[in-house]
């Protein structure tokens, strides 16, 4: 995985003519390719193949007098070589007008850099120095790597971790160095000295780094065969060189270590955020002031008033594997709620998120508490919003509902807000569904009637209360209780009710009227209209 060439070696092309311009070598095209690099030099066989065994990278040497007896022509012979991938082309020659302006000229199109040297020059010897170069060039950069991959090693030996390490490499290499995680999300950056830090992607590509004229050299980092991540080089393309990839094979296996170290620190740290988060939520500890200190231990801070919210996924939305998209729908949730309450406590499972909340401003005395509870289920409500536009937009975003508990006004009241964040949710999603909020605080008398619920009296009372009605409705399609609920709704205004009824005001009179004849009782009768509105309630807990 990289933008530069995989044949980048040791020495380029411009190093070469560096070396041999003791020996009155010119180059006379090509010119962009100076930056080739160099893996070894071959000369001109006298017989066919000219050049035998080319695996890319070679300075070819060759004389016009070896073409003329291979009849071969040096525009043709140009073309085949850096199709081969050869380097540069080195032609010992009496002029420049001796190679031919065809050759100049297919040399620049190609950027293949064409050198003129003496016609009396040895080619063999001009091979076996830039060889002998190549290799020596190698191993003082393989030398230079273990040089600084050692004091890399000291870094992570002292406990400089991911950062420190990255930060010594992009000084020592005049280079941006860029650490991606698995999913190529850019984790860390550090920048060469008296540069700025680069404006990236989350996702670092290729093809952003080609539009700002950089490019980069990339190395997997690898647990046990499993690829963590990617360390990458980032710069100009002619500042790169063989150095460059050695020092990256050298300082993966370190990150390795580091990535292993923050792993392991990360599962521990996780171990002990879940105990501590449970505890808290339970109520298993001997003494608050030292599960405080424990919350402050870990950032939080409790002792102001907190509320308890539960998401949870539907029953009847299937499993889902840790590489399916609906697996983040948790750190969603949690990154949203952390957008809106940035100190919230938040532990998240497959398919299940709670959270404690801090209550700010109630703290501050900004609000009350109403008003804090109120702009509580308001945000959640924008929160619940958001995840329902992703929602509409994929189908990463599993069905899922939330209860909602009352404010806890200390540390030792959060583990009856959590109870009451979890009845909510059970209540609400029997009485109104998937998908919504539900509030405790909201319920009203359903929080009684829903642990009632099943129980002899609960069904005693509601037959005694409605049972003419449910009976008449039975046998006749249903109205009366339908008339009844809307009557109350309206508090009593007989206007209203046939307004929303569509009844003429003689046709609602005469519906109360027959009710009251079943029943028994006058509706004007107080105790008995908070009996019907109560059995009323039982009546849509038992439909659910």
């Amino acid at each position: 995985m990289s933008s530069l060439p995989s044949s980048s070696s040791s020495a380029s092309v411009r190093n070469i003519l560096t070396l041999l311009s003791s020996r009155d070598a010119q180059m006379v095209a090509g010119a962009g390719g100076l930056e080739r690099r160099v893996t070894w030099a071959a000369c001109m066989r006298a017989r066919l193949p000219a050049f035998e065994s080319i695996q890319g990278g070679e300075l070819a040497l060759l004389t016009l007098s070896q073409l003329r007896r291979l009849d071969e022509t040096l525009p043709h012979l140009l073309k085949s070589l850096h199709k081969a991938g050869v380097a540069a082309v080195g032609v010992a020659a009496q002029s420049l007008a001796a190679l031919g302006e065809e050759a100049i000229s297919d040399a620049d199109h190609l950027n293949l850099p064409l050198i003129l040297l003496p016609s009396s020059a040895q080619l063999e010897d001009i091979a076996r120095e830039v060889i002998t170069f190549v290799v020596s060039f190698r191993g003082e950069i393989e030398r230079k790597a273990t040089e600084i991959t050692h004091q890399l090693m000291q870094l992570s030996v002292q406990g400089a971790g991911i950062q420190g390490v990255c930060e010594y490499l992009a000084s020592s290499r005049g280079k941006w160095v860029v650490v991606q995680d698995a999913s190529q999300q850019v984790r860390f950056q550090a920048a060469p000295p008296l540069a700025e830090v680069l404006l990236l992607p989350a996702v670092l590509t290729d093809e952003f780094l080609r539009q700002q004229g950089l490019t980069r050299v990339v190395e997997p980092i690898l647990i046990r065969h499993e690829v963590v991540g990617y360390i990458s080089l980032v710069g100009n393309e002619s500042d790169f060189d063989y150095l460059e990839r050695i020092i990256l094979g050298k300082v993966a296996p370190i990150l390795a270590i580091e990535f292993a170290r923050e792993r392991e620190r990360s599962e521990v740290e996780s171990r002990y955020l879940v105990e501590a988060f449970t505890d808290v939520l339970h109520g298993h500890y001997q003494q608050p002031d030292e599960m405080l200190a424990r919350a402050r231990i870990l950032g939080y801070d409790l002792t102001m008033p907190q509320v308890i919210v539960v998401f949870e996924v539907a029953a009847a939305e299937p499993d889902f594997p840790m590489s399916s998209p609906l697996a983040q729908w948790s750190r969603r949730i949690r990154d949203e709620l952390l957008r809106v309450w940035s100190s919230c406590w938040v532990l998240c499972e497959p398919r299940r998120v709670v959270a404690i909340l801090p209550m700010l401003e109630l703290a501050s005395g900004i609000e009350s508490e109403s008003e804090s509870e109120n702009n509580t289920f308001t945000r959640l409500e924008r929160v619940h919003a958001r995840m329902a536009q992703n929602r509409s937009g994929s189908s990463s975003v599993p069905l899922y509902s939330c209860g909602i508990g009352r404010i806890a006004k200390n540390l030792q009241g959060i583990p009856q807000s959590s109870r009451e964040a979890q009845q909510a949710l059970e209540i609400g999603r029997r009485l109104f569904g998937e998908g919504k909020l539900h509030s405790f605080a909201r319920l009203g008398v359903y929080r009684l009637l829903f642990h009632l619920d099943g129980q002899g009296e609960l069904s005693d009372f509601y037959q005694e209360a409605l049972g003419p009605l449910i009976n008449h409705d039975a046998r006749n399609g249903g109205t009366w209780i339908e008339t009844l609920e809307c009557f109350f709704r309206c508090n009593g205004n007989l206007s209203e009710t046939a307004r929303l009824m569509h009844l003429h005001r003689n046709a609602l009179l005469y519906r109360l009227g027959r009710i009251e004849e079943l029943i028994g009782r006058s509706l004007e009768d107080s105790e008995l209209r908070l009996s019907l509105q109560i059995a009323l309630k039982i009546h849509h807990l038992q439909k659910r």
